[in-house]
């Protein structure tokens, strides 16, 4: 018969496998300041040196309900007892490291102090301490060590709060070379743009259920990604959709979705609370919220949408904390997955702001095709004004076959690029060349054929896949396509080379 065995984890090769869990310095204080929230704070200080003389510490200080030794002893344990069937609906934790991982990802010494009921706690992981002693050994500070604390005397103007401390920033000292007060000078600007947009729904709470942040002594406003008080925004129906989560209680989704105006109608002010127009881009689609903190965001899932076309489509959704495992939120909620059993219906609900959002972001031109059977990698466009203009056909079949390929970064990249090519073509140059008769005319050598002949086998090999149609057919749609429309002797040649070798 088995027995059991207690087999506890080398304390510091554990604790340096979780400084290394891929936390940035914004995710990293945006981790700690979840627990802010969870506290009932109000007010939360993020504080940094004013001067390199200082000791160099970063501290996030808040006005929530504090802790007892006891609760905070609790909350510095790996694992914390913040667990899935005792925490409160509104918590913003999950797995009970957050608050460790988050803050050793980025120094060497995290200390936390508490005060409750006039009496002030403070506990610290010491990394440098537990290498030397090999043990998970836990400091608590006597009260002489807590007066010398970095913003101590900010805690002690308060009648609860917590301020968490970091210190001995050894990973931003490697990659700096020692220039640690520079470096936190310098990522001030990114964390605050960070929590403007994490938290914007908390900042812009109204009386009890706003929060205010402070970096130093600025106050951070709120971005507003979806432009809600624009008139020019347009905003879908709130649609609910229903899903048990793993213990088979059904729970709510909330989408909303969003199609922001014309860059041309938004104002400074409406460009800084949307986060900059200059990658619109890569900001399009959901914004995935778990009680109302941004989780993620500036992704389809997936769906393969078009990229510019779609780039003012924005999704809220809301979720609560009982889904987490269903839509696999990660340690640091910086990753979330759409659950199967709902990316059809949620599909299905987005499609119409899409459309809109195509519709509404620009007339694209009427198509003017020379052979209307042809499937051609250039579309030639009239505008309302009788002129033309020439742009990529991402509707053709060849474009979305290499679309079907990329990821959606990948292919805001590529139609980024393909974007500027529409519009720098050098037509005037082109023009004279043509008049000079300087322009090569199409290209049938042998050599251009063969070519078009590869990249017909790649395209038939993939369709073959997942098509359920004939050789034949296949073959027959892909003569419709440019480049291979140009060529009407592949098509014989493609249906031998099957032959022979199928």
């Amino acid at each position: 018969m088995s027995k059991d065995r207690l087999h506890i984890p080398k304390a510091s090769t554990l604790m340096s496998s979780l400084r290394s869990m891929g936390y940035s310095f914004e995710s990293a204080v945006a981790d700690v300041i979840d627990n802010s929230i969870s506290a009932y704070a109000k007010n939360i200080h993020i504080l940094f040196p004013s001067n390199p003389l200082e000791k160099l510490a970063v501290g996030i200080l808040d006005d929530g309900i504090g802790m007892t030794s006891e609760g905070l002893l609790e909350a510095m344990r790996y694992g914390s007892l913040s667990a899935e069937d005792s925490r409160a609906e509104e918590d913003l934790g999950r797995f009970g490291m957050g608050l460790k991982s988050a803050s050793l990802s980025q120094c060497a010494k995290l200390t936390v102090v508490s005060r409750n009921s006039g009496n002030i706690n403070a506990y610290r992981w010491d990394f440098k301490h537990i290498l030397e002693l090999g043990d998970w050994l836990l400091q608590e500070l006597d009260n002489s060590e807590i007066k010398e604390l970095p913003y101590i005397e900010k805690l002690n103007n308060q009648i609860e709060g917590t301020l968490v401390i970091w210190e001995d920033f050894d990973v931003i000292s490697k990659t700096s070379g020692g220039n640690v007060y520079q470096t936190l000078m310098d990522l001030r600007v990114p964390l605050e743009s960070y929590v403007a947009l994490i938290f914007h729904r908390f900042l812009k709470g109204v009386g009890n259920s706003r929060l205010r942040m402070f970096l130093n002594e600025a106050e951070i406003q709120p971005l507003d990604p979806f432009l809600e008080q624009h008139p020019k925004t347009t905003t879908k129906k709130e649609i609910t959709l229903e899903i048990k989560d793993s213990e088979g209680i059904e729970r709510h989704i909330h989408i909303k979705p969003f199609v922001l105006p014309f860059a041309t109608a938004l104002k400074e002010e409406d460009k800084r609370l949307v986060g900059g127009i200059e990658n619109l881009r890569s900001k399009q689609g959901f914004y995935v919220y778990r009680n109302k903190r941004l989780i993620i965001w500036g992704t389809w899932f997936g769906m393969k949408q078009r990229a510019e076309l779609t780039k003012n489509a924005r999704v809220r959704v809301d979720i609560p904390n009982t889904l987490d495992d269903v839509w696999s939120i990660d340690i640091k909620k910086q990753h979330a997955a759409i659950p199967k059993q709902i990316l059809r219906r949620l599909r299905t609900a987005v499609e119409d702001a899409l459309d809109f959002s195509v519709r509404q972001q620009t007339y694209r031109g009427r198509t003017k095709k020379v052979n209307e059977n042809f499937d051609y990698i250039w579309d030639r466009k009239e505008g309302r004004d009788g002129t033309f203009f020439y742009q990529i056909n991402r509707d053709s079949q060849f474009f979305k076959f290499i679309r079907e390929k990329l990821s959606d970064e990948d292919y805001n990249y590529v139609d980024l690029l393909l974007t500027e090519i529409e519009k720098n073509l050098p037509i005037q140059q082109m023009y004279i060349d043509k008049s000079n008769e300087a322009i090569a005319p199409l290209d049938k050598t042998e050599n251009r054929f063969n070519e078009v002949f590869q990249t017909a086998i790649t395209m038939i090999s993939a369709a073959r896949k997942i098509r359920n149609d004939s050789l034949k057919e296949i073959i027959t749609d892909l003569m419709c396509w440019e480049p291979f429309c140009h060529y009407p002797s592949l098509k014989d040649k493609l249906i031998q080379n099957y032959s022979i070798y199928d």
